[in-house]
């Protein structure tokens, strides 16, 4: 079986409502730094071997999905927010208020004073000088204040920075971030990076790395590590023991019910880089859990409340590490509250086709339409196509349909899906329709099988509405 990795890879858009009269000050700076937060999810090693179907899935869902998702507020103008930015002073990270912007994570860091100075930190090559000027590292992740200078007369190179250990691999979970543009003269910028293992297993020393790009090369978002035209790279020194000390870690365990499912709230971590709530799904659960919906830290007391939402998501087998902005200046109370979840029953897992008919003999429900695409070659493709649930939530809440890899003829013997030379024919959404499906495609072979097909189902968009409350910080 080959060996895959999922990422489930989202856009998240925080739902910000700010009131005229009297908000308290963190309750303010809260909306106006929150901004528009990436939410990515982890790699999920004890899940393995299956996949997401078809390469006009990301922009189906791009194309429909985006537009009813906005629903927040407008941020403050640029003079209320730079009025609330100015309370605390930054000292020498002042220079640094532009390019952390609204972060609101960093820039309470800054606030707190939790972000240290590095002396003696640089690199040069090639007309570049990179710094590294200061570090808030902690249990689960690291802030990165760093400045590139450009001597050379060129008008932009782009640059990418990513951290990496000796053997030059990359220590944040995510990989490294989007290309940037080094103007000459002096950029700054931050980077937020979560741990890819646990604190203990890092080395003593980590390098930041900034990568450029030939000043020619335009198109750089396909290229990797390799690619680069020319490196710079500054050690960090980590103390283990300042680690180990870093945060405050909540210990929970208690249950949280949603939809008669068992979710165990283990333990709170809070540090400088975020706030990581750690959850766990009881496996004698009747349903099979593939996400929670709008889980929320809520900040303050009573009616005074700041909302704090997911920013990503990290999942290894049935236990799912929340990571949340943290207002480091804030030591009011949190409340987890979580608005259901994403899950099908157990024994609902089974996706059964008949492609010859062109029918779906056994779902979850009655979402799912199936069609078969012959190419010239005798190729055949497979297309699903998801219609929503009446149930609707915001993208960031959404889940994807994935398949096992592996499915079963009629008669019993196994095969694996091929994502690759994929047929995808040509197609038109109407407007008009009411509900727009997620499409995936699938190449199932040149030969036909014995009917029907059987494919395990490992995530399903299902949601199940309830709200439910945990006080994590009294």
């Amino acid at each position: 079986m080959i060996q895959n990795e999922e990422k489930l890879l989202k856009d998240y858009f925080d739902e910000l409502s700010l009131e005229a009269a009297e908000v308290p000050e963190v309750k303010l700076l809260t909306a106006i730094r929150s901004g528009v937060h990436g939410s990515r999810g982890g790699r999920i090693p004890g899940r393995r071997g299956y996949f997401l179907g078809g390469l006009a899935v990301l922009a189906i869902v791009l194309m429909f999905a985006v537009p009813w998702i906005g629903g927040r507020e407008g941020l403050p103008n640029s003079t209320i927010q730079s009025q609330l930015g100015s309370v605390h002073d930054w000292g020498e990270f002042e220079v640094f208020r532009t390019a952390v912007g609204s972060n609101l994570t960093v820039s309470s860091a800054l606030d707190a004073g939790l972000v240290q100075r590095v002396n003696g930190t640089s690199a040069e090559r090639s007309g570049y000088r990179l710094t590294v000027d200061g570090i808030a590292a902690d249990q689960k992740g690291i802030i990165i204040l760093y400045s590139l200078q450009n001597h050379t007369l060129e008008k932009t190179r782009k640059f990418r920075i990513s951290m990496v250990n000796e053997e030059d691999a990359m220590v944040d979970r995510y990989g490294p971030r989007s290309a940037q543009n080094s103007k000459p003269g002096i950029t700054r910028g931050y980077q937020h990076i979560l741990w890819d293992e646990e604190y203990t297993e890092l080395p003593d020393q980590l390098f930041v790395k900034a990568g450029l790009y030939d000043e020619n090369e335009r198109d750089v978002a396909r290229f990797t590590t390799e690619d680069y035209a020319a490196e710079l790279s500054v050690p960090v020194a980590l103390n283990q023991e300042a680690l180990a000390k870093a945060g405050q870690t909540i210990k929970i365990d208690q249950n949280m019910i949603l939809a008669g499912q068992n979710i165990k709230i283990n333990s709170v971590y809070i540090a400088a880089s975020g706030i990581y709530v750690e959850a766990e799904y009881d496996e004698r659960n009747s349903k099979e859990i593939f996400g929670l919906i709008s889980p929320q830290l809520m900040l303050g007391r009573s009616n005074d409340l700041t909302e704090l939402h997911t920013k990503r998501s990290i999942s290894q087998d049935r236990i799912r590490t929340l990571v949340f902005d943290n207002v480091n200046t804030s030591k009011e109370p949190l409340e987890l509250r979580i608005n259901g979840i994403q899950a099908l029953d157990k024994n609902a897992m089974e996706l059964v086709i008949d492609t010859d008919k062109k029918q779906v003999i056994k779902g979850p429900d009655e979402r799912i339409k199936v069609s078969v695409n012959t190419g010239a070659s005798g190729k055949r493709t497979m297309l699903l196509e998801v219609y929503p649930s009446k149930q609707r939530v915001r993208a960031i809440d959404d889940v994807n349909m994935i398949l096992d890899e592996d499915f079963t003829d009629g008669s019993g013997t196994q095969h694996t899906t091929r994502f690759e030379d994929i047929s995808v024919p040509m197609r038109k959404e109407s407007t008009l329709q009411g509900a727009i499906p997620v499409l995936y495609y699938y190449n199932i072979g040149n030969e036909a099988l014995p009917e029907p097909l059987t494919f395990k189902i490992n995530s399903y968009p299902n949601p199940i509405k309830e709200q439910v409350s945990l006080s994590i910080r009294k």
